[in-house]
């Protein structure tokens, strides 16, 4: 989180959007030491989901049509309380 420019949600506790200098950097190159990485697809989002596995955390990015990426940040609790939301499961369409 020290290095890139994540900015808080609002409303949204433990969880911070990644400024859009970074749309076009895939979710894996954002996180040195990430331990997992899925594809996701929910009834509640438009886009395709990725989730790459922190520590302390989890990367949320959405992929956008055009290959642009809005990438969140997510504490535990945070990530728990999206995936809920979104009704997330594995795309076991994806390669």
């Amino acid at each position: 989180m020290a290095t890139l420019d994540w900015s808080p949600i609002a409303n949204c506790p433990g969880r911070f959007v990644l400024g859009p200098q970074h749309t076009g950097v895939a979710p894996g190159r954002l996180a040195e030491g990430a331990t997992a990485s899925r594809r996701l697809r929910s009834p509640h989002a438009a886009d395709p989901i990725e989730l790459v596995m922190l520590d302390d955390g989890a990367i949320l990015s959405y992929r956008k049509s055009d290959g642009r990426y809005v990438h969140t940040l997510n504490t535990f609790e945070g990530l728990a309380r999206k995936l809920a939301q979104l009704e997330a499961v594995d795309d076991v369409a994806s390669p």
